[in-house]
């Protein structure tokens, strides 16, 4: 069963009464999803779920101790409360802890998901449909997902917080892979279904994995790149991970560590955080029922700061900016609304000022070299081209990349007007547009 915003609230208000401790929150998440998965370009399941999950933190003194259910009885609830208490007698104690937040009650206005809610089956069958065929009349062969998805967030605590708010989502992915090593991707990401056209991303995949086949070999080296949204959106995700949150920055592990107010990349270069941008998909409360800020990250290039929960601000003196996880976890809060500022171009008159460079479609197995300088390695996938005298020409084989981003990002070529939503697929969204970067290093061929 799926609860709405109020009746999630109820649950979680009563469930902090039933603990008896000097301290105690409540965290209900419920919510619906179902997915349409197609392959070899037919669809081959149809799964859906509904879930109701109440989460309780007991503190005794700077003791906290933490326990989950999702049988809703009040018998069950009790035991849960009992749980988290008898947990947080056997925790050790955190002199950092500085007690739950304090907050406000109210229920909060999600996003119109009107759309998102009659995205049924039959629906979800038609996107597949329509992202297939492309692939199916060009004799390529199509793989991917169309997803629904419909949540509510409630937070109470036993320090005045009783807040919720609700949303949902449509994503749909694809890949498409033809003859001779020919791969291309897409895929779609929004809180309602307006501008989600399945036939277009479905041809755009296809395209891609037509014009890519044979491709060829590349000598590592440096190279003008132009990355589309979804590479830049795989940057984005790394950045937010190992910098923007403020429990690497407490540990000096963060490549903003010492840093704050220093110019790091070029100044047209700015990138925030924002849950409520109209375009994202984010929520407006975070797991300890705060409220979510516009949080400005590198702002003209220059660092600005870093997001927070209640544990990170009182520890480094900072404002709560209302980006707490679930508690507990090992990751602190997290910036998982990011969003780069916009340029003044398009991606196709980055291309044409290219003289020689590669075109990266997606990035994939990224990993860290240095967390520090922000050096990432990965590899190019699903659409990889050669730039040249300005054109898209030949199709590359893909290529292992070892990057400093912030190098990277203080050679900016160009950035693009549009931008675009995507869904790592972790939790959270990017909104991105493309770039064009002076400097690139690829390392090796991957294949």
């Amino acid at each position: 069963m799926r609860l709405s915003a109020e009746e999630a609230l109820a649950l979680a208000t009563r469930a902090v009464g039933l603990t008896a401790a000097d301290e105690a929150e409540a965290v209900v998440t419920s919510g619906s999803a179902a997915l349409t998965r197609f392959a070899g370009n037919r669809i081959h399941q149809n799964v859906a779920e509904r879930d109701t999950r109440l989460t309780l933190r007991a503190a005794l003194g700077t003791r906290t101790g933490v326990a989950s259910t999702n049988l809703l009885d009040e018998e069950a609830l009790a035991r849960c409360a009992s749980a988290a208490v008898e947990a947080a007698r056997h925790a050790p104690e955190d002199p950092g802890f500085p007690g739950l937040p304090a907050g406000e009650s109210g229920v909060l206005a999600g996003r119109d998901t009107a759309g998102v809610t009659v995205f049924d089956a039959s629906r979800r069958a038609e996107a597949a449909a329509a992202i297939i065929a492309p692939a199916s009349a060009a004799g390529l062969v199509a793989a991917g997902t169309v997803s629904q998805s419909l949540y509510s967030l409630a937070v109470a605590n036993s320090r005045g917080v009783a807040r919720a708010t609700s949303s949902g989502d449509v994503r749909a992915t694809v890949l498409t892979m033809g003859a001779s090593g020919g791969s291309g991707w897409a895929s779609w990401l929004g809180a309602s279904t307006a501008g989600f056209d399945p036939a277009a991303m479905g041809a755009r995949a296809a395209d891609t994995a037509a014009r890519s086949a044979e491709p060829e070999t590349l000598d590592p080296g440096t190279y003008t790149v132009v990355l589309a949204p979804e590479a830049v959106s795989d940057i984005l995700e790394f950045m937010g991970w190992l910098g923007f949150g403020a429990k690497p920055l407490s540990e000096e592990g963060s490549f903003l560590a010492g840093r704050i107010g220093e110019q790091l990349v070029d100044p047209r270069i700015t990138i925030s955080d924002d849950a409520l941008a109209p375009k994202t998909i984010g929520l407006g409360i975070d797991f300890e029922g705060q409220l979510r800020q516009r949080v400005p990250l590198i702002e003209a290039g220059v660092a600005r700061g870093v997001v927070t929960d209640s544990y990170f601000a009182a520890k480094l003196g900072l404002p709560n900016t209302g980006h707490a996880l679930p508690a507990p976890n090992p990751y602190g809060p997290l910036a998982l609304n990011l969003k780069m500022g916009a340029g003044d171009t398009t991606e196709a008159d980055m291309i044409a000022s290219v003289e020689r460079g590669v075109y990266v479609t997606r990035f994939h197995y990224v990993n860290v070299e240095e967390p520090m300088k922000l050096v990432l390695t990965g590899m190019t996938r699903d659409g990889t081209f050669m730039i040249e005298n300005g054109q898209l020409t030949r199709p590359l084989k893909n290529l292992r990349f070892t990057q400093g981003i912030l190098d990277a990002f203080s050679h900016l070529g160009a950035i693009g007007a549009e931008r675009v939503l995507v869904g790592p697929g972790e939790g959270g969204a990017t909104l991105v547009p493309a770039l064009l970067l002076d400097r690139w290093e690829f390392t090796g061929q991957t294949g």
